[in-house]
Formats: C-alpha cells, structure tokens, sequence
C-alpha cells in the first residue's frame, strides 16, 4: 500500500466537483456531487442518534432497496433535521431533480446534509445550481478538492486521502476518501441505523455485502474512537462505493484491500479530529494492556472526549489525575495501581503515571519540564498501559480552547 496525492477521483470512473447555490451567507461552495461513471456497490454507516435528519433516512432506505448507486449529492449549510416529512419530501425532490441533470436512473443517488439543524432546505436554490454544478464536475484532481471544499461547515480545511494498494494476485486498485468535520464531533455509526460526513471510493471489485462489513468494521476502529466536543450529530453518514473499473479479481477475500481501506478510514478520521473547532492540538490516545478490545476502545475514547482532559492539553498543565479519573469511570477493567501514562515521544517517552502514582518529579521540576513540551507539541501522543492483557486501540480528539466556546456561542447568528 502506498499513500499518494489524491482525494475521491484518483480511482478510475469517479469524478466530483462542488459550487456555491448561495445557501452559505459567506458565498463559499455549498452543494457538492461524487459520480460513479457506472454502476458502484455502495455500503453506508449512519448516525445512531434517534434524531435523524432526512437524508440519513433516505440513505438508508435506499441503500436497503438497492445496493447499486451512481453517487452522493451534498448539501452544506443546512442539516435538513428536524423538519419531518417535509424535511424528506424536500430532499426526495433535490435528489430527483439532480438525478436528471447527471443522467443517472431515479434512487441512484445518496444523500448527505449537514448544517443549521432546523430550517428547511433550500430546494429552489440547490435545484437551480444543478447546471452549474454539472459543469464544474470532472475526473481531475482539482474537481476532488472543491468537492470536498463544498461539504465544509466550520471546518477550517478540506479532509482528502489516496492509497493505492496491490492486491494478492498482482493487480493494482485504488482507494479514496474525504471528510468533514469540526464541531458536533462524536460519531456513534452503526450499519443498521456540525456533522461528520466521510466518503469513501474505490475502483476494485467488491461486492456490496463485503463492502458493507469492511465499512462497518473500519467506522468502529476509525471514526467512532474521533471526539472534539461529546456530541453525537443528527447527520452522520459515511458512505463507499466500488465501481470495480480497475477490473481484475474481486478483492472481498483480499487482506491488503481491507488494510487500504482502513487505512484510508483512519486518516479521514485523523484529520477530522485534527480540525475540531476552535482546536489548538491534536490528541492521540493510544491504549494497550486490555483484557479486551472493548475494554481498549473504552479506555481510549474515555481519555481523549473528557472535557477536563482537553482543557488541560490546552493550557499545557500535566494534570494526570484528570487522565485517571477518565480511565477510571471508562468502564474498562484496570487496576488502579497498575497503571502506566506517558507521553509518547520517539526514543524518548515522558512518564506522566507510574504504578498507578503520578512519575516522580511531577510536581516539581519534571512539572515544568512536561509543561514546556505540551507547549511546544501539536500533537500530544498520550500511551496508557493498563498491564491487564494484550488489546489495544486508539482514538483521536483535541483540546479544547476558548475559541471553541466562541464559535458554538454565535453559530447561527
């Protein structure tokens, strides 16, 4: 697998592109298409909040009536949530209508909203953009960033990945994703059921129920262990489609497009926690010695969505009871005297919790020195040792700042 400079259009038969319809007072681009130049396999994961907004609910039941879709149209700005049948109705008509546009048979296209919760869409604005959008909608490298311009809402920069992967029997696919995400950032995702928003391509030969199952295994290690602010939006989605044009054997069975594909899942989630809002600092959490993977993950995202966590990564104050006490409620087996926290540099770690007991020094001169290096980090790489077993995970966050209470205060004014 090697990574390469690229976004949703560097596997074959994908084009995307994005323009303003004017439902962003800034005038930045709002209404986003991703296009399949035939038929894809399409899997999706979505919000597990019991508020959802519309297009989650069209996602799914068009995902359960077929699993073969021609793409994604993205509206940003607007959630379409909270608005009832109407809210339905109102992106059934936008879908439609930009199903003609594109050329693509009717319940082809997935939708995908995120914005202001409440009002309704703009469905006159979006459906009049539709020309203009189709113009500006190519296979190119640039058509791939200003689709994923399109899909921002407080973020600050797109979210884009590309790897290319040689599967098993020599043939050579590729795999590519964007995101979006910045605030209202703890997603829940589950198969069945600010806004995180990721979309994924590839060009091999998957089919859809194996697609499916990467997906949702890929979402529970990747963007489900991503937290800015504890929140848990009304429109997560994330969605893939292969279109298999690279030809060759299927790659269901293949171990190196399912490495490709996580791998791409995990940097969109990297990036999205990496850009949450009013963020200063990217916290990593990596967390080994579990009885089990539950308790891993637990552990993990205990630490990095605590609230007294995130502020003390950004006032760089090595307060490591906030870490225990966040172990401690996590609901994953420990011991407390057991356990080990460190700073994670390269051939140089920071103990911060020793045996269950802050590292000696901490509250003395190791305290300032440990103090200067938050400072200094952009990403603070915390490694927990529970010493119960051999399960690991890691999940991803940032602190959290005054510009983040800011930006929330005056969100729709």
């Amino acid at each position: 697998m090697l990574t390469i400079a690229g976004g949703v259009t560097s596997p074959k038969g994908f084009s995307a592109g994005g323009v303003s319809c004017g439902i962003k007072r800034s005038g930045r681009p709002d209404l986003s298409i991703l296009l399949s130049d035939g038929p894809a396999e399409a899997a999706g994961v979505f919000t597990t909040n019991l508020v959802r907004a519309a297009p989650v609910e069209i996602g799914i039941r068009r995902l359960r009536e077929s699993a073969t879709k021609r793409g994604i149209l993205t509206v940003s700005g607007v959630a379409n949530a909270l608005t009832g049948a109407e809210g339905i109705a109102d992106n059934e008509v936008l879908l439609a209508a930009a199903e003609r546009q594109f050329g693509v048979p009717a319940a082809s296209l997935l939708p995908a909203c995120t914005g202001v919760i409440g009002p309704r869409l703009p469905v006159p604005k979006a459906v009049a953009a539709l020309g203009a959008l189709a113009a500006a909608t190519g296979h190119e490298r640039a058509d791939a960033e200003r689709a994923a311009h399109a899909i921002l809402t407080t973020d600050t920069r797109s979210k884009e990945v590309a790897v290319r992967v040689r599967l098993a029997g020599g043939s050579v696919v590729r795999i590519g994703g964007m995101a979006k995400g910045s605030g209202m950032i703890s997603p829940r995702l589950a198969r069945a059921h600010a806004t995180t928003l990721g979309f994924v391509t590839t060009d091999a030969r998957v089919s859809a129920d194996r697609l499916s199952t990467l997906l949702a295994h890929g979402v529970e290690g990747t963007f489900n262990m991503v937290d800015v602010d504890g929140d848990t939006s009304t429109n997560d989605t994330v969605y893939a489609l292969a279109n298999g044009a690279a030809s060759g054997p299927s790659a269901d069975d293949d171990p190196a497009f399912a490495e490709g594909l996580y791998a791409v899942l995990e940097s969109l989630a990297r990036q999205v926690a990496h850009d949450g809002e009013g963020a200063t600092k990217l916290l990593t959490v990596h967390v080994r010695g579990a009885r089990t993977l539950s308790d891993a993950r637990a552990a993990a995202r205990a630490v990095v969505s605590s609230t007294l966590v995130k502020a003390a990564i950004f006032g760089a104050d090595p307060n490591v009871g906030r870490i225990a006490c966040a172990l401690g409620y996590s609901g994953a087996r420990l011991d407390p005297d057991s356990l080990d926290v460190s700073i994670a540099r390269p051939r140089q770690p920071v103990p911060l919790i020793v045996d269950g007991r802050p590292a000696p020094g901490l509250d003395n001169g190791g305290g300032r020195r440990v103090r200067d290096l938050l400072r200094q980090l952009e990403e603070v790489p915390l490694e927990i040792d529970l010493n119960r077993g051999r399960a690991s995970a890691t999940a991803w966050g940032c602190d959290l700042s005054y510009a983040y209470v800011q930006i929330n205060a005056a969100y729709r004014t």
